[in-house]
């Protein structure tokens, strides 16, 4: 993890060093009046629960402005098999653990110099946290609780062939939950592997396709 950190803050100095910085100067009002673009994102984020590596996938749907904001609607869920052993008064058996949220996120593009782009970015959610039993038949979800999610993190896109960007990104999960019925930790530093297609380049081909 160190050597991630170490790697992450020596190619953000490097940018920030080198990269065309994006016009700070326009205003919010100039930035969501101009056309939007879609915008969709994949991600793979990793990150630990109670100390234990875990993955996180992540589908993102949303609409890119003047190429520096997009705001969009993201599902996040587990990705990872964590088992736990099911007490008896609770059924006994084997259960996996479930964790998944949705909400709103938003990124900001402040150094772009092709074709490396830096990125911050916010996501917020609401989910469930719970055991789900091994049995098929069973629809129990146990030590259930409601979740509220923070992500902030930067990132760094590299853009190939002007159709598509891939990334990595460092950041921090804050999980506040109901109860702590399930004894885990959920807050725990993130590190993210990012995948998205610039439509601001691909619809101009598709629209001349259909032409």
């Amino acid at each position: 993890m160190k050597r991630w950190l170490v790697l992450f803050g020596f190619c953000v100095g490097m940018l920030s060093v080198e990269a065309q910085s994006v016009n700070l100067s326009d205003s919010l009002r100039d930035i969501f009046h101009a056309t939007p673009k879609p915008s969709i994102r994949l991600d793979s984020r990793n990150s630990f629960i109670t100390g234990q590596s875990v993955k996180v996938g992540g589908v993102k749907i949303g609409a890119t402005y003047k190429k520096c904001m997009t705001v969009g609607l993201g599902y996040n869920w587990l990705l990872s098999e964590i088992k736990y052993d099911v007490p008896e008064e609770r059924g006994a058996g084997m259960a996996r653990l479930r964790m998944n949220y949705i909400g709103p996120y938003i990124e900001y593009s402040f150094y772009r110099k092709y074709p490396w782009e830096s990125i911050v970015v916010a996501n917020l959610g609401y989910g469930n946290i719970y055991l789900k039993p091994d049995d098929r038949e069973s629809k129990a979800k146990l030590f259930k609780t409601g979740a509220f999610f923070y992500e902030p993190s930067m990132a760094i896109d590299y853009k190939i062939g002007g159709w598509v960007a891939v990334g990595v990104g460092l950041g921090y999960r804050l999980v506040i939950r109901q109860n702590n019925d399930l004894d885990e930790r959920f807050t725990a530093p993130v590190y993210v592997l990012r995948f998205r297609i610039l439509f601001d380049k691909v619809e101009p081909l598709l629209r001349k396709q259909m032409e």
